[in-house]
């Protein structure tokens, strides 16, 4: 999926949020600071998708991080970002649960994504990266959890990245204004 050629069905992040806080709620993972990503992708996925499969590729079979094949029911994790991920890398933590995010939310059955029109300029809340990266810091660093932490706490406890964790804390911080 290429965000320059597709724009998925409108969302916000306050419905990104329910999403992701029924699917916590689902798997008991409500409130849990660090979320164990590889367990939820190897053993979770399946069980709340029937059909859902994921491949471990190669470094020199796959350029990308990672890759979602919605028509296939795929997702597919570069070798050297699932072993990071496995080993508590918070930039391989998020790329695989930004992918999760695309299955979830864009997946077949699930929402439809459409190429632009030509001319068409996308709104963020209609990108699917976009939407995909709100429901892995969602997912990582639940609003709900972090709210007064700064952003070593945040990066350290939720096992994310510096940058991630001070993206999350300004956009948070914006929601409140």
């Amino acid at each position: 999926m290429k965000a320059a050629n597709f724009k998925a069905e409108p969302m916000s992040r306050k419905s990104i949020r329910a999403i992701v806080k029924m699917i916590k709620k689902k798997c008991g993972l409500e409130k849990v600071m660090k979320i164990p990503v590889c367990g939820f992708f190897e053993f979770i996925m399946e069980r709340f998708f029937p059909g859902f499969e994921w491949e471990i590729v190669d470094e020199n079979e796959m350029a990308e991080e990672g890759l979602t094949l919605s028509a296939d029911n795929t997702i597919l994790i570069r070798q050297d970002v699932y072993i990071k991920a496995c080993n508590g890398d918070g930039r391989a933590r998020f790329t695989i649960m930004h992918e999760i995010g695309h299955f979830i939310l864009h997946g077949p059955n699930r929402v439809a994504l459409c190429r632009l029109a030509l001319g068409e300029r996308l709104k963020k809340y209609e990108d699917p990266e976009w939407q995909a990266d709100n429901f892995a810091a969602e997912f990582l660093m639940d609003s709900d959890l972090v709210v007064g932490m700064d952003f070593y706490e945040i990066s350290s406890e939720c096992g994310v990245t510096y940058g991630a964790s001070q993206t999350r804390i300004n956009i948070l911080e914006k929601e409140l204004n």
